[in-house]
């Protein structure tokens, strides 16, 4: 008979109620132990209490998953980590000729193919194949593997490569290479799936110092990347499908040991999000993994964050032992997520306890601004003494007003309306506060996890009107133009 893991409870709602987290699930599992799960908190906005079967998105998180059926087809012989990606797709190409040629499937999972975020370009309504066409016209940010750069996008190309080797939708192939096989049955990825589910956490976000529900973010654009939603009982199987190395609970083999090694050892240099040895952050990445060890044993790490959901799954391979957090607060979560982490991995090893929250906490109460730290504020980075008008009458409004395009980013408009004019982006309306010179101020721009506040900025013909936007979307690059059409 196997022996029950036993979790303090009391003190993982200690640190939600410090940290105003209104939904957690936790998930843990141990070689030759029950698993175990809890949820704590209310489906917001639902009447009813969570449980084990309340979905969360798990963010990137979903990146590990990706890369497992990745390591699938490579354990099937259908993909191969160095094959270049024009071999599989010989329509790719990114704006820098070396990448274009030579990037691989390594290159991709690791974040090194000197392609940095842009996720200024999605969501938009395109299948995964015509979302990485528009790669090559977006800039680098790095040389070709020289520097790991976090990328959204580039694990949509992940997926596209995995669609293009089975004649397969993506949806279709977590199903059956993940979902179905580790009995994963709750699980899904897609944003409608999520809110049909009949059972899930409401996202959130403290706005203003209010605690505030959020509609689901669609991530379908680039799902490789972010879009799986799952429950603490699924996350017990794809937990105990990672302590047996690619291995199911009834024994079947999906990922050959070689290439599960391969798939969780470390390939480049990567910063944590976290500081300090006594802390233990990671110290590279692997595919869809942090890598690094805690207490002298390897560990193995992602968080997954997006629009009111947070989340991080870790596992010890030769402990033998994993633990997957999920919940439905924007931010800040990395501090509560580790203290639970760690809390729980030291109970199952033995160890000595440690407060660790108190090693995570700050060291003075928790302000609205602690809330804040995933908007970021680049107009007054840029233009620290900028002054505003009271209005834009110096220049008519019918200079500005048109369509404006950027290869790659697709099309904004400026529009009139009232007395302003306004900035209509992807599935953005922001109000265009006018400063002196051609610059103005757009508020509010949604860009992965972060909300933007940016300076726009215009080029002006012999007459005056408007024949150019720049717009900072990617900050790691120039200004993105686009140019009237």
């Amino acid at each position: 008979m196997r022996k029950n893991i036993t979790i303090d409870t009391d003190f993982i709602q200690e640190e939600m109620c410090c940290w105003g987290v209104p939904t957690l699930a936790l998930s843990v599992v141990r070689e030759g132990m029950e698993p175990f799960t809890a949820a704590f908190g209310d489906i917001a906005e639902k009447g009813r209490t969570a449980d084990a079967h309340t979905a969360f998105c798990i963010a990137s998180c979903s990146k590990a998953m990706t890369s497992a059926l990745a390591a699938m087809l490579v354990s099937e012989g259908k993909l191969n980590y160095d094959t270049p990606v024009v071999e599989y797709l010989p329509s790719f190409a990114l704006a820098d000729p070396e990448a274009s040629e030579n990037t691989t499937l390594r290159d991709i999972l690791c974040h090194r193919t000197g392609l940095g975020g842009h996720d200024g370009i999605w969501p938009v309504p395109e299948t995964l194949d015509q979302f990485t066409r528009r790669f090559r016209y977006l800039l680098p940010s790095a040389p070709f593997r020289k520097k790991a750069q976090y990328s959204n996008i580039m694990y949509a190309l992940a997926g596209r490569l995995c669609e293009q080797v089975t004649g397969k939708d993506w949806s279709a192939l977590m199903h059956e290479y993940i979902f179905s096989p580790l009995k994963m049955d709750e699980s899904s990825c897609t944003a409608d799936r999520l809110t049909r589910s009949g059972n899930w956490a409401v996202p959130h976000q403290v706005i203003e110092g209010r605690l505030t529900s959020l509609s689901v973010w669609n991530t379908d654009t680039v799902a490789p990347a972010a879009s799986v939603n799952s429950t603490a009982a699924d996350m017990t199987r794809w937990l105990d499908f990672l302590v047996r190395k690619g291995e199911t609970a009834e024994g079947k083999r999906l990922i050959e040991e070689s290439v599960f090694e391969e798939m969780i050892s470390k390939q480049i240099d990567f910063p944590d999000f976290i500081s300090g040895d006594c802390l233990f952050p990671s110290d590279g990445y692997a595919f869809g993994w942090q890598t690094g060890a805690y207490k002298g044993r390897r560990i193995r790490k992602h968080t997954g964050k997006i629009e009111g959901y947070s989340s991080i799954h870790a596992f010890l391979p030769e402990e033998k032992l994993g633990v997957a957090i999920m919940m439905n607060l924007h931010s800040p979560t990395v501090s509560i997520m580790h203290a639970i982490l760690y809390t729980v991995i030291d109970s199952l090893l033995g160890e000595k306890k440690e407060n660790w929250s108190e090693k995570f906490r700050p060291e003075t109460p928790l302000t609205a601004a602690d809330y804040d730290d995933c908007t970021v504020d680049i107009f007054r980075q840029r233009y620290p003494q900028a002054e505003s008008l009271e209005s834009s009458a110096k220049i008519p409004p019918s200079n500005f007003v048109g369509t404006y395009f950027a290869p790659g980013y697709g099309q904004l408009e400026i529009i009139s309306e009232g007395n302003g004019l306004f900035l209509c982006f992807r599935q953005s309306k922001l109000p265009l506060q006018p400063y002196w010179g051609n610059l103005f101020r757009a508020e509010g721009f949604k860009a992965d996890i972060l909300t933007l506040h940016l300076p726009v900025t215009f080029i002006f013909d012999p007459q005056g009107k408007a024949v150019c936007a720049q717009v900072p979307f990617e900050p790691l690059t120039a200004d993105i133009s686009f140019r009237r059409v």
